[in-house]
């Protein structure tokens, strides 16, 4: 008795597949992995992995959004401050010359690791011709000038330790800092106090290097910060004065400085503070900004609609 034979097709009852579904199946395996074609991205995207590292990096040394930003601005500004302070603090009469020489291997060991800083920041920006003739990248390399044995025998390079203040402006280019957020208002302000404390050290610095081998009047730092701080402020006691040509020439400089600098930094101030008089406090819905014009019906950095509550006719 012959065995009945299965029938080739089966019902969508029997729970059998369709012929579509046969079909992809078959074409699902003749490619030899059960994978879909969708798990293949992750491998094509892992060689930018590297960029993304650089990426961050770069992110942490400029921005003080994140902890590890937060960390590298405090380190950094307070090395910096710490450098000025040791070298006041080796050009003065009242330190003992024994502890001079442990001031200066602290003061080299800073500059080694402002060294270490720009090259990181180098490799961030991914040794990019450009970024290191940027005005920034240029302070931080006059600042690890001095760690070089083949320059530091060269008279100029003392005048180069000065300057590390001014690697203090890459810290205030944001509002962000390691604290928190500070206002713009804030900002300015700590810039104006920047540049006052910037004008009185390198000055003092500068004309203590000329004046003081052949002055009595400027035996140490601290008295040629003095006449800085006199001759900016347009007191001018007159008890120390300069007597070299180059120490009159800075001394020029510096009060010319003085007063075209500090005023302009001070009218962008009031200018700021006269432009947020007559905002209000709305928040835009969309890019978050926070100040408005008082007629403002979109905001002015994206176009987005605003909503503002103001007086108007009862009767509209």
């Amino acid at each position: 008795m012959a065995t009945p034979q299965e029938p080739t097709g089966a019902s969508p009852a029997d729970g059998a597949s369709s012929p579509a579904e046969v079909r992809a199946t078959v074409d699902a395996g003749s490619g030899g992995d059960s994978l879909p074609a969708a798990s293949a991205p992750p491998t094509e995207e892992a060689p930018p992995a590297a960029f993304d590292r650089r990426a961050q990096v770069d992110h942490w040394l400029t921005e003080a959004d994140s902890l590890p930003g937060r960390i590298v601005e405090l380190g950094v500004g307070s090395l910096i401050l710490l450098s000025c302070l040791l070298y006041a603090l080796q050009e003065s009469l009242f330190v003992p010359a024994a502890l001079k020489p442990t001031l200066w291997r602290l003061e080299y060991g800073i500059t080694v690791v402002f060294l270490i800083e720009y090259l990181v920041r180098w490799w961030a920006k991914r040794y990019s011709l450009r970024y290191l003739v940027t005005p920034l990248a240029l302070i931080d390399l006059l600042a690890i000038l001095p760690l070089f044995p083949v320059v530091n025998h060269l008279g100029f390079v003392r005048v180069l330790r000065l300057l590390r203040v001014l690697r203090l402006l890459r810290i205030l280019q944001s509002r962000r800092f390691f604290f928190g957020e500070i206002t713009q208002e804030h900002l300015l302000v700590a810039r104006i106090l920047f540049t006052v404390f910037a004008l009185f050290f390198i000055t003092g610095g500068l004309l203590y290097e000329v004046e003081h081998p052949v002055n009595p009047d400027f035996p140490s730092i601290f008295e040629a910060l003095y006449f800085s701080v006199v001759t900016l402020t347009t007191v001018g006691f007159g008890d120390v004065t300069p007597v070299t040509k180059a120490g009159k020439v800075l001394t020029m400089v510096a009060v010319l400085a003085g007063i075209t600098i500090i005023p302009w930094q001070l009218a962008n101030l009031a200018r700021f503070m006269l432009s947020e008089r007559d905002k209000v406090e709305v928040v835009c819905r969309h890019c978050g900004l926070r100040r408005h014009d008082l007629d403002a019906s979109h905001c002015k950095a994206c176009g987005n609609l605003i909503y503002q509550e103001y007086d108007g006719d009862d009767d509209a």
